[in-house]
């Protein structure tokens, strides 16, 4: 029986590892973390009075369908050391618990290591004096996966202003390309924010809007009375200083998706291209190993579910 190994254990690398197992291929599922699901375990639903499609819900039992499929080894707080041998017979080498463990023929490989998200770090061109009111994304994230039906945030603010495409769109701090995420995460948490504060003033600042429904969907948000203001700001300093500035109870700075720390190894451990913005390639069906997800490129939780499906679909097709 074909055995595939998957390395990444968050949303692509789960929903491949789910779509091998249930096709009848056995599968070792790899991660560094000591437990599946990544970065996506600390998003929260943002569903309102009805849901917005944030694509959280595609998640859910998904953990617990992989770690107890009979076809699905899952090893955590491990991480790929080396591969050897050819498409049909790897040998492809862990670290597991501080010992080395060799799995030999391995059919093919899946690197769906997912991404950086930078949260952390702060782009160069915004002078920032002081960091209260201040957060990232992913920290509202995790606020909207705690929050009650009558709390949002522990103090009501009465102004939120969101910071976009932080470390993206430009060439000093991460790449030119569009993190794809940010607008619909930020958008959808805005409209939560209204929905548990009707009366918070809620201001963007962006380089560039990505439409994230069907239809006029910042339409929809200036009915709500959210602002869009076209430009990059310089900086957040606790005081207004001038007619320049606008105060804000609230700064959120939207991180995206970056290239994962560890692929510039990866590649050269898995045998991959990497492209300008340092995001896996594979080179080819026939090598046997395959990128899925947001390793390969920036993804929203759907595209990258659906991404590790369709790679998942040509192994089973490949093994008969």
């Amino acid at each position: 029986m074909a055995r595939i190994l998957v390395l990444g254990a968050g949303v692509s690398g789960c929903a491949a590892a789910y779509t091998l197992a249930s096709g009848g291929l056995e599968v070792i599922l790899v991660d560094k973390a000591s437990r599946m699901g990544g970065c996506v375990r600390t998003y929260g639903c943002k569903a309102v009075d009805r849901c917005q499609n944030c694509g959280v819900c595609l998640t859910t039992g998904l953990w617990d369908k992989v770690s107890n499929h009979p076809k699905v080894q899952v090893l955590t707080d491990s991480d790929l050391l080396d591969i050897k041998g050819a498409p049909g017979n790897f040998s492809v080498s862990i670290i597991c618990d501080r010992s080395e463990q060799t799995f030999d023929g391995i059919d093919a490989v899946i690197v769906s290591t997912g991404f950086d998200s930078r949260s952390d770090v702060f782009p160069a061109h915004l002078h920032i004096e002081g960091t209260e009111g201040l957060m990232t994304g992913s920290a509202l994230e995790e606020l909207m996966l705690e929050r009650t039906r009558t709390d949002l945030f522990e103090k009501a603010p009465k102004s939120v202003a969101f910071i976009q495409c932080l470390g993206s769109r430009d060439k000093n701090e991460g790449g030119l390309y569009c993190a794809r995420v940010c607008c619909s995460y930020a958008t959808r948490a805005a409209k939560m924010i209204r929905s548990y504060y009707p009366e918070c003033e809620i201001v963007f600042f962006y380089m560039e809007l990505q439409n994230v429904e069907s239809g006029d969907f910042y339409a929809g948000l200036r009915e709500l009375g959210v602002e869009f203001i076209k430009c990059r700001p310089l900086k957040i300093s606790g005081c207004q200083e001038d007619g320049s500035h606008r105060e804000f109870d609230l700064v959120v700075l939207s991180n995206g998706i970056h290239a994962g720390n560890d692929n510039d190894r990866l590649a050269e451990v898995c045998r991959l291209g990497i492209d300008k913005d340092g995001f896996l390639r594979s080179t080819g069906d026939d090598s046997g190993i395959y990128v899925c997800g947001c390793a390969r490129a920036p993804m929203k939780i759907d595209e990258s579910y659906a991404d590790a499906v369709t790679v998942a679909g040509k192994i089973i097709q490949v093994m008969g």
